[in-house]
């Protein structure tokens, strides 16, 4: 009779898959006819554009910190074979499995076997025959109970972990904003919350009102950038009194990049670093905060090169740690609609700390007082005297 050893395989199936690693040691799941995916990796990895990707029905999960590697095993409907694809970046390695043998994919350790039959460990040899042979049977017994136990306590905890993950509770939550998902990302936090990032404020207050319609009994916490913003700055007002920064942009939630002047602040490379593990430590959905030095004078000109291509009539202001532009004339609504919308962007991208704007109305002396009839014109000046300028 041929051994699994020397031969891939001499047992029908089911069969069934260990794992000897990770923190679902001790785990087995089913593997039936055909293909079985298995996702392996950091759990927050998984979710880290804030959507989940779609995986197929046939697929297990196994979170592994380091060295994972995802692969497929192909059983064929005749169970004469068992095939293990690593699914490598670029490109897939293929191998036959053999039974009760321990199998390496990456940092992750695997043990295929008949699930009518036993799960059967290696003994590693014993250095004292003769030691083994006076061990008492009963103690060999309560090894054999406590492993069991063990292994038992393992599986529980890993089906609890599955159940609670990170991944699944941002599927329900993501299952809950429906079709609506697109604008919005979720993001597993540190604490064990799960943040809804939102693009502006009509979107945070429509998350909201689904969080508190849903029945979502998660820790779950709508944000949006602006929201954010004053958030982190009034913590910096406490803490950094004297910083010269011009905004928190989240173009990237898990990545936000934080403005600093470089003109206004002399913080050291290392002061830099502590600022922004104290950062990420106020955002617990980031993992990391990057600390971008930004250049005063291009501030200031972006700003003026923006009032110039919006054909508004401004002066400019120049004072202790700041600019200020004032917008002035007689200005139409038209303009002033325009004038608002540059200013709004423009404290979108640079803040409002550095840059200021100011607008000053001025009324028109001729408007509702000039007359023109053809070539000729004249200005009211009082109900009693009219001027007839050359030209009008």
């Amino acid at each position: 009779m041929e051994t699994s050893k020397e031969k891939t395989i001499t047992s029908p199936g089911p069969y069934i898959v260990r794992l000897l690693n990770s923190s679902l040691n001790g785990c087995e799941f089913p593997l039936l006819a055909g293909r079985t995916l298995f996702v392996v990796g950091q759990s927050d990895a998984l979710t880290a554009s804030g959507q989940l990707p779609d995986i197929p029905a046939d697929s297990f999960f196994i979170p592994l910190d380091h060295g994972g590697i995802n692969f497929e095993i192909q059983v064929d409907t005749d169970a004469t074979e068992i095939i293990l694809h690593e699914l490598k970046e670029g490109n897939s390695e293929s191998r036959p499995v053999q039974l009760n043998t321990p199998i390496q994919v990456g940092e992750l350790l695997i043990l295929i076997r008949p699930e009518s039959e036993p799960w059967t460990p290696e003994q590693p040899e014993t250095l004292e025959t003769s030691e083994k042979k006076i061990e008492p049977r009963f103690k060999n017994g309560i090894v054999a109970a406590l492993a069991g136990f063990f292994i038992l306590g393992i599986g529980t905890v890993g089906t609890l972990w599955i159940l609670n993950s990170p991944q699944r509770q941002a599927a329900e939550l993501d299952s809950l904003l429906g079709q609506e998902k697109e604008r919005f990302q979720v993001l597993p936090g540190r604490d064990k919350m799960l943040y809804v990032s939102a693009q502006n404020e009509r979107d945070t207050l429509w998350a909201r009102q689904v969080l508190a319609r849903g029945d979502y009994d998660k820790n779950a916490r709508v944000i949006n950038e602006n929201e954010e913003n004053k958030r982190i700055s009034t913590w910096l007002a406490t803490y950094y009194p004297q910083l010269a920064y011009y905004r928190l942009h989240f173009d990237e939630p898990r990545k936000p990049v934080f403005w600093l002047s470089r003109q206004r602040n002399n913080m050291s490379k290392k002061e830099i670093e502590v600022l922004s593990q104290k950062l990420r430590a106020l955002m617990p959905y980031a993992d990391s905060v990057d600390i971008t030095l930004m250049d005063d004078v291009a501030a200031a000109g972006q700003a003026e090169a923006g009032l110039k291509q919006q054909a508004l009539p401004y002066s400019r202001r120049n004072h202790k740690g700041g600019v200020t532009f004032v917008i002035q004339g007689a200005l139409d609504d038209v303009e002033i609609l325009r004038a608002r919308q540059f200013v709004d962007s423009y404290y979108r991208t640079w803040g409002g700390r550095y840059v200021q704007f100011a607008i000053e109305l001025k009324d028109d002396w001729l408007k509702g007082r000039s007359f023109q009839y053809g070539a000729e014109g004249y200005i009211k000046m009082s109900p009693g005297h009219w001027y007839f300028p050359s030209p009008l």
